[in-house]
Formats: structure tokens, C-alpha cells, sequence
């Protein structure tokens, strides 16, 4: 067993980097250290695991295994170290200073966050929160500490996964309805949709930038429906402000148009397909649990979900 007195803790820092830059030059501009200072620190830490970590293939530096089984390890106890380093024993959310970072769906802009961030201005003036859109990676990027918390969609096809990691816990909010909209004076589309009409009319559907897949594979994971997207918009918001005055259907969730400026001039109907029920989902890595600033911010998101419509 490798000793823990014999090794230099500041160096777990480094070895993050060279683990995940897997390239030396990268890893110090990302510590903002010299090169030479990050190749000493690799030689010691070859020197302590007995294995280089990182050899040559080619151009490039690849990870052993022994380097491949230290990736998640090093990472998560650098997360943890730094979530217990962040938290206080006592919260005053009227006098704190801290920093969250949110990853919140689409469907929660309209209302959701901006309810959140009026309260956090009165209730807690010193917390800051950075903002980030959905993509397919939210679950990653909660593991590896790149956000606090997450608003999202249920539905685990979205993220390629086909379980909730055990690391994660969650909270259901809202339900989320999804609708079909087209336009008031729809040439073709009177006062009911059917399946058939909706088929064959053409598509708009927002797919968030961040997404790799495409729209197409983003719907058929929402919906497993097959559909031809003529117009992709970069989010479910754009829609209301581009359906008017087209022949164009779009599938958007209820509250997403409620809040639209463009809603009197487009006409609703019930999906003509089945859509599986879906909810909103807070969720957060359990390494936050023992910090109080983060259980309040959690229980007030909650709180402001179930006060909306």
C-alpha cells in the first residue's frame, strides 16, 4: 500500500491536470505554472506510483492503465476536499458571499429562474449564480464538479444513460405538458390537429447548441417519434417568435409559449401522439450534502417550484 505520509498532497493538483490535459504544457498553463515545474512534478509522481502514467503513442501522451484508474479517484477527492474547504458551519444567506453554478432546461427560463433570482437579490444579495443551458453532459458535468445544481427534464434518453449515477441525489418539481402551436390564420390547420395534419406539416424545434446529436435524434429521444425538422432554432424559447405567419408546427413544453410576447398570435392544441410524462428534476451531487449554504439554495428552489403555476 503507497504511503500517504510520503506523498505531497500539492501535487494531487498537478496530477489532475496531467490526467485529464494528458499533455504537459497544457496541464501547467492550466495551474498557470512553468513547464519545467509541471515535468518535476510528473517525475515525482512517476516516482511515487512506480509508473509513468503518461507515455508517448505517437505524437501524442496517452494514460497507462495505472494513470486511467487514477482519473475519477483524484478528481472526485479533489471535489470533495474543495466542497469541505467551501463549507461553513453556519449559513446567513443575508450576509454570505458564495458563488453557484446552475445548469437550468429550457423550459424553467421562463419563469423558474427568474423567480429565483429575484428572491436570491432580497433574501441573499451576496450569493452570485452563473448560469449554464442544458446539454447532453449535465450529469458529467455535475460529477466533476463543473455545476452546483441542475433543472432538468427526466427523461434519462436525454442524457444517454440509461440510470441515474448512485452519486446523484434529486427532487421532482414540476410536471412539464407539452403542446403543439401553430399559427393563428394556419393556412391548412383549423380548430383541431390531428396525428395526420400534424405528420405531415412542416417542423420547428428547438435544439439547444450544446446538444451533439442532432434535432432529428433530439425529438425521437423526447418523444420516440420520427420527424423531418426543417427549421432548428437554438432553443425552445425561439419558437413563439418564429411560427407566426408560417405554415410551420412546432412541439414546445405549455409554459414555454404562456410566457411568450407572441403567444395571441399563435393557436395551441394537445400533441396528437402520446408524450411520455415527464417532470422537472433538481439535482446535485451528494458531496454537497453536509453544506448549508447549498441545502438552502436547494429547498428554496424548491420552495419557488411549487408557488409557480
Amino acid at each position: 500500500m503507497l504511503e500517504l505520509r510520503r506523498f505531497d498532497l500539492n501535487l494531487l493538483i498537478s496530477l489532475d491536470a496531467l490526467l485529464h490535459e494528458k499533455n504537459i504544457s497544457r496541464a501547467a498553463d492550466r495551474l498557470y505554472v512553468s513547464q519545467p515545474a509541471m515535468s518535476a512534478a510528473l517525475h515525482k509522481l512517476r516516482e511515487y506510483f512506480n509508473d509513468p502514467l503518461l507515455v508517448r503513442v505517437g505524437r501524442n501522451l496517452e494514460l497507462t492503465p495505472r494513470g486511467q484508474s487514477l482519473v475519477e479517484p483524484v478528481r472526485e477527492a479533489l471535489l470533495r476536499i474543495q466542497a469541505t474547504l467551501g463549507t461553513q458551519p453556519e449559513f446567513d444567506p443575508a450576509t454570505a458571499r458564495r458563488e453557484f453554478t446552475i445548469i437550468i432546461s429550457e423550459e424553467a427560463m421562463p419563469d423558474l429562474l427568474p423567480a429565483l433570482i429575484k428572491r436570491l437579490a432580497v433574501a441573499a444579495p451576496g450569493i452570485s449564480c452563473r448560469v449554464q443551458l442544458i446539454s447532453e453532459s449535465i450529469l458529467t458535468r455535475l460529477e466533476y464538479g463543473e455545476a452546483h445544481l441542475c433543472v432538468c427534464l427526466d427523461s434519462l434518453r436525454l442524457y444517454a444513460t440509461r440510470a441515474w449515477p448512485d452519486s446523484l441525489r434529486m427532487v421532482r418539481l414540476r410536471p412539464v405538458r407539452w403542446i403543439c402551436a401553430v399559427d393563428a390564420h394556419h393556412p391548412t390547420v383549423g380548430d383541431s390537429l390531428t396525428a395526420e395534419q400534424f405528420f405531415s406539416l412542416p417542423h420547428a424545434f428547438g435544439a439547444p447548441s450544446a446538444y451533439s446529436v442532432s434535432t432529428e435524434e433530439l425529438v425521437r429521444r423526447l418523444f420516440d417519434i420520427d420527424l423531418t425538422v426543417q427549421l432548428a432554432v437554438p432553443s425552445l424559447l425561439h419558437l413563439p417568435m418564429v411560427l407566426a405567419g408560417t405554415s410551420y408546427v412546432a412541439t414546445m413544453p405549455e409554459r414555454v409559449l404562456r410566457m411568450a410576447p407572441a403567444v395571441a398570435s399563435l393557436k395551441t392544441f394537445p400533441t396528437p401522439f402520446p408524450t411520455p410524462v415527464q417532470h422537472e428534476l433538481l439535482l446535485w451531487h451528494n458531496r454537497h450534502d453536509p453544506d448549508p449554504a447549498h441545502a438552502w439554495l436547494r429547498e428554496l428552489i424548491v420552495g419557488i417550484a411549487g408557488e409557480l403555476p
